[in-house]
């Protein structure tokens, strides 16, 4: 097989994967029928999981959790707001036992803006977030889903909502700290005369996404590994992994809202819920009560976008070994692709420091790459070209053998001995710089400054380009590259090449972020640039006179 078929298979490889990531993975929409019928199937659901993976016990009970009680007209709906520097969080009194006390989510900095404020960041999708239940058969605690929660105390940076019954009472402390943290305090109270057990859950749930870039998770980080589902990976009902879960929560591709308790969690469930929802609960192991005793259970929280510095940064509890990064999709090499991530998203923030453009800091970051990558790009070029010479003898071989394989196979090894021509010589670079441009892709898919940046024409660098100006563009440029290399192969092949992958990658291009885009399109004019001069300096050399 040739260099070049090789080269041609790993460029339809890199097309599948591109499709993959961003073309296969269709954001399951279900209609009100199909939801009912996943909520009555998730009762007993027995499919086969991977190792730690198992299904989750979601009982009619564990949703309703006690009968509904009289509406208690004396406490008055509550709706507080606290705000910091970076983030105004909204809470009520609502509707704690029905979906949560966080009702909004608006980040204040000005790059965060536009489509992504208020309860949009983390598409809550006018639904509450942040509950606190005791639904469980482990647990003699039962709260009404229409209890009443009081406002109990309130500063600045605070909210306390308090539920009073008969056998229990229940106090939630909301404390927003700085940047985008914050602290749930929940104490639980036994007011009967006996003994009693209970487990609290703290769900967090998350919208899904109208744009193919994006995706909803939940999220469980276990003592084992980093878990993560979207909403088609549980359309099927429910899945659970087993504790200790250091913290769990949701997120899309740039914002998340993480719970981290400061003792590890039992479990850690992730559902898919009403409406396109992802749900994620995590549930303490069970807390035994005599009369008049209190448990008081702290979760950190993490409530913004996925910043490396700010997950880094995370203090909110102090738990050993906390890795909310893990949230950040690198790309494919696991700790390959992060360490050259990191670095490729340090060099991208140091150019936009120098330029304050995030379009001309991925242009310069393309000038790095280009450098970078050069001596493995001219070591190809040096071996296609030895490949080159010895072309008219491997055409002789395969004429005089053509009908003995073994013996053409050996007579070209010896040809390959001969010249001293390695003929994977010329696909070792590309398989090299693979880690590289993967992790690039996923770099500038991921990363959360370049939401509602723009760039020239472009309205938002994590968007396509809404004119397909650079994608149109990309396609000419690789005609003319292909145009400018030099032809080793047949006509069918050469017709191929030159122009069935420019107008696959436009295509291609038309649906991708149009930051990659921009990347790309430097790459490629570069590489004809490069091609010129080389092709420049060699006709000089040939025409030289000689001495």
């Amino acid at each position: 097989m040739s260099f070049q078929q090789r080269a041609l298979i790993a460029l339809a490889l890199c097309a599948i994967i591109f499709v993959a990531f961003d073309w296969l993975n269709p954001k399951p929409e279900r209609s009100p029928e199909e939801i009912a019928a996943l909520e009555g199937k998730a009762d007993g659901k027995t499919d086969t999981k991977p190792e730690g993976k198992t299904d989750a016990k979601t009982d009619a009970k564990a949703v309703d959790e006690a009968d509904d009680e009289p509406v208690r007209t004396d406490i008055a709906a509550v709706d507080r707001e606290l705000r910091n520097d970076v983030s105004a969080l909204r809470l009520s009194n609502r509707s704690p036992a029905r979906g949560g006390i966080l009702g909004g989510i608006e980040l204040l900095s000005k790059q965060f803006q536009g489509e992504l404020t208020a309860t949009d960041s983390l598409k809550l999708g006018g639904a509450p977030t942040l509950e606190v239940s005791f639904a469980d058969a482990a647990s003699d605690v039962k709260i009404p889903k229409n209890a009443s929660y009081e406002l109990r105390e309130e500063g600045p940076s605070f909210v306390t909502f308090g539920y009073r019954g008969s056998d229990v009472e229940v106090t939630e402390r909301f404390e927003q700290l700085g940047g985008y943290q914050a602290k749930l305090t929940v104490t639980v109270t036994n007011r009967s005369n006996a003994a009693q057990d209970h487990r609290l859950h703290v769900s967090t749930r998350v919208g899904g996404s109208d744009s193919q870039y994006d995706v909803s998770r939940g999220l469980c980080q276990t003592s084992e590994d980093f878990e993560d589902e979207d909403a088609g990976d549980v359309e099927d009902g429910p899945v659970s992994y087993a504790g200790p879960v250091q913290w769990g929560g949701v997120d899309n591709k740039y914002f998340g809202l993480f719970v981290v308790p400061t003792q590890a969690a039992s479990d850690c469930e992730i559902r898919a819920g009403e409406g396109g929802f992802v749900e994620n609960r995590l549930s303490t192991g069970v807390v035994t009560l005599n009369a008049g005793e209190s448990q008081t259970h702290e979760f950190g929280l993490f409530i913004g976008p996925k910043e490396l510095e700010q997950l880094q940064a995370f203090d909110a509890v102090s738990v050993s070994n906390l890795e909310l990064k893990e949230s950040i999709n690198w790309g494919l090499f696991g700790g390959l692709s992060e360490a050259l991530g990191r670095l490729l998203l340090g060099m991208l923030r140091w150019f936009y420091e120098l330029t304050h453009s995030w379009g001309i800091a991925i242009v310069l970051l393309t000038v790095c790459v280009k450098l970078a990558t050069l001596p493995l790009t001219l070591k190809q070029m040096s071996s296609m070209k030895r490949m080159r010479e010895i072309q008219p003898e491997i055409a002789k071989i395969k004429k005089k053998y053509e009908d003995d394989r073994v013996k053409q196979g050996q007579e070209m090894q010896a040809l390959f001995a001969r010249s001293g021509v390695n003929p994977l010589a010329g696909c070792l670079p590309t398989l090299v710089q693979l880690p590289i441009w993967f992790a690039l892709y996923s770099m500038l898919s991921a990363a959360v400054e370049l939401v509602h940046q723009t760039f020239l024409w472009l309205p938002d660098l994590t968007k396509q380009d809404p004119y397909f100006i650079l994608p149109l563009a990309l396609g000419v440029l690789m005609v003319v590259q292909n145009r400018m290399m030099p032809n080793t192969m047949d006509p069918a092949q050469a017709k191929l090449m030159r122009w069935m992958m420019p107008v696959m990658f436009t295509l291609f291009m038309l649906f991708l972020p149009s930051g990659l885009a921009v990347y790309i399109f430097a790459n490629i004019l570069l590489s004809i640039v490069q091609t010129a001069v080389q092709v420049g300096v060699r006709g000089n050399d040939q025409a030289a006179p000689s001495t």
